[in-house]
């Protein structure tokens, strides 16, 4: 009686530990729960990533349902590591297949990345990475020094137009996020390296500490801080030729910010451009009076549906991290390297072209 008893005890360790290993597996309906989690919720770049990432999620239920998708994230005033934390404790908790996560802290998200990857959850991150050390995979929307080109190559082609060039250098400052973002800290790094080439060394950053303006997420002190270097803009040797938001916030509050100025800088002597959704730029882009005459960025619909089809191929084990590539639907086969996935090079839109995007 004892051994029998023994025997089942053992069993149902067994049997606990493969669920527990398992993360949130659902064996009963075979389901698997892929939860994702922006920087914050409510601002149209992470708008569009959701609407990629549903349909790719939609393409996969299509015959039956393989995929319960969670779409949840801090609010922009409360865009915190900590708010972060909290949902993905819940998460855990609900034993969940697969998190995909732009972390707002790289390094303070990483225990609480680790501590899923510890429960048999898969971890990806999109957009902006954590340490490597704490997730599976990263979908990275471009390369940093490709985004840093498109943006230096959108302003300097502009500033062309108006005039400036080796023989009329021009002074450049940015609007970033916080200090510890990943993402923005990356791409001032590889701007800072073109502008020491021959190509670009006439736009100059004179003083990093006043001309890198850091907001934080909070919108209305993006917009604030903006404001304040839309009023620096100008042709002296004083003041700021050419204005850079390096976040989806930061480009649409320079070209607003410069429609609410009383006194406009001079639109044929000023130049405005940064990183937005194409919507969120058209208006100004395609007025002949606002400055702003072109953005960059990637799709942000075909980022969020290449997050879901790489997490969910790897909670199904047809990939793994050190797999040489995938094939992501309508995406196409995108390289694995360095369990890094590129989404592909950055766009340039302006009048020309912006039309043709609705996102």
């Amino acid at each position: 009686m004892k051994k029998g008893l023994g025997a089942v005890l053992v069993l149902f360790v067994v049997c606990s530990a493969i669920v527990f290993a398992g993360g949130g597996s659902d064996s009963s309906s075979g389901t698997l729960k892929i939860a994702m989690m922006p920087k914050f919720k409510g601002e149209n770049y992470f708008d569009a990533v959701k609407i990629g990432a549903q349909e790719a999620v939609d393409e996969l239920n299509k015959s039956e349902k393989v995929v319960d998708f969670l779409y949840d994230g801090p609010s922009q005033d409360q865009a915190t590591n900590q708010k972060q934390v909290d949902i993905l404790e819940g998460w855990i908790a609900q034993k969940v297949n697969v998190i995909l996560v732009s972390p707002n802290d790289p390094t303070a998200i990483a225990p609480t990345l680790k501590k899923a990857q510890s429960r048999g959850i898969k971890v990806l991150t999109f957009d902006a990475d954590a340490q490597a050390d704490a997730r599976d995979l990263f979908i990275n929307q471009a390369v940093s020094s490709g985004i840093a080109l498109g943006l230096v190559k959108s302003a300097a082609d502009n500033l062309k137009l108006k005039g400036y060039g080796p023989s009329a250098p021009v002074n450049v400052a940015l609007v970033s996020s916080a200090k510890t973002d990943a993402n923005q800290q990356e791409w001032l790094a590889e701007i800072k390296k073109l502008l020491a080439t021959s190509d670009y060394n006439w736009l100059k950053i004179k003083n990093e500490d006043s001309d890198v303006y850091y907001p934080g997420p909070d919108e209305t002190a993006t917009q604030a801080q903006s404001g304040t270097l839309i009023g620096r803009l100008g042709p002296g040797a004083d003041q700021i030729q050419v204005a850079i938001g390096l976040t989806s916030m930061a480009a649409p509050a320079l070209g607003s910010q410069y429609e609410a100025a009383s006194v406009k800088p001079d639109v044929t002597k000023t130049v405005i451009t940064g990183l937005a959704t194409p919507n969120a730029l058209k208006s100004y882009i395609k007025s002949s009076s606002n400055p702003l005459d072109a953005g960059v960025l990637w799709s942000c619909m075909d980022l969020g549906y290449l997050a879901i089809q790489s997490g969910y191929q790897l909670a199904k084990g047809t990939i793994t991290g050190s797999s040489a590539s995938l094939t992501a639907g309508r995406i196409g086969q995108r390289d694995i390297s360095n369990k890094t996935i590129i989404l592909g090079p950055a766009l340039i839109f302006d009048k020309n072209n912006v039309d043709q995007y609705n996102y």
